[in-house]
């Protein structure tokens, strides 16, 4: 239970900082939430996609997209405490280093969680999107999602050369996985180098899984796939997604190993 008190006590600092930076922070709660509703609204009723109205195809899509903003979160509140030397501080407590990593990455990852609820709340209202139809497996594909992001964005940050750099490198890597990992679109559609990777970046499994458990039907066995999808039960739905599922423990398991080679308490270089 102390593991828990020293995490739960990490979180709060993590969010009492995070908010302190308005620009920043703003930015992680205001821009994902504000692009997945207007696009997922302006483009109710304009004809059909995989047999799904086109705002009600997308919903699903842009959960994965918010989740994706999780790197974004917690890749630039390392970088930039580990700077300020908010880590070195840290570690000169009682805190264990696991507990400190977990409040972090829990940190990072509530933003987004609460997105995720608008999102199918409004989603409901605005465009009337059926409730999901197995919420277990969207919680599955969510918590697996926040996961796998929280320990890349972890790993990724020991690599990053300062905290005043790392937005300008982690915003175009979010766009290029939300651009092929089928947010807007069916990955058929994408390029043909594209559809060679999509079905491999972290952010294409956890699309695959939440558009399955809310729409019912399997967008998991073949994502290159657009029409004739078959429709999924309760558990046929997770034996579908059973390939996406382990893929993003792979990613999970790299990520850790990353983490563990290249994440630094300390600055790269000294002021």
């Amino acid at each position: 239970m102390s593991w828990f008190r020293f995490t739960y006590s990490q979180f709060l600092l993590s969010q009492r900082v995070y908010w302190r930076d308005l620009g920043f922070a703003l930015t992680g709660a205001l821009l994902p939430l504000g692009l997945s509703l207007a696009y997922t609204v302006s483009r109710h009723g304009e004809g059909e996609i995989a047999g799904f109205d086109t705002g009600v195809y997308l919903l699903p899509g842009f959960i994965g997209f918010v989740l994706l903003w999780i790197v974004y979160n917690v890749i630039n509140s390392a970088a930039t405490r580990r700077d300020r030397l908010v880590y070195k501080r840290l570690r000169g407590t009682p805190l264990p280093d696991t507990a400190i990593l977990a409040g972090e990455a829990a940190s990072g990852s509530v933003t987004s969680m609460i997105q995720v609820a608008i999102l199918i709340v409004a989603g409901a209202v605005a465009i009337d999107a059926p409730m999901p139809r197995n919420p277990l497996l969207l919680l599955v594909g969510i918590v697996l999602g926040a996961l796998a992001f929280s320990l890349l964005a972890i790993g990724l940050s020991g690599l990053l050369p300062s905290g005043e750099v790392s937005t300008w490198i982690v915003t175009p890597v979010i766009l290029l996985m939300m651009m092929t990992s089928g947010i807007a679109m069916p990955i058929s559609s994408l390029p043909g180098w594209a559809q060679h990777i999509a079905p491999y970046l972290p952010s294409s499994p956890v699309v695959e899984i939440v558009r399955t458990a809310y729409l019912g039907r399997d967008f998991a066995s073949d994502p290159a796939a657009s029409d004739h999808l078959a429709t999924v039960g309760f558990v046929a739905s997770f034996q579908a997604c059973a390939a996406p599922i382990g893929l993003l423990c792979a990613w999970m398991g790299l990520s850790f190993s990353m983490g563990k080679r290249f994440f630094r308490w300390d600055p790269r270089r000294s002021a």
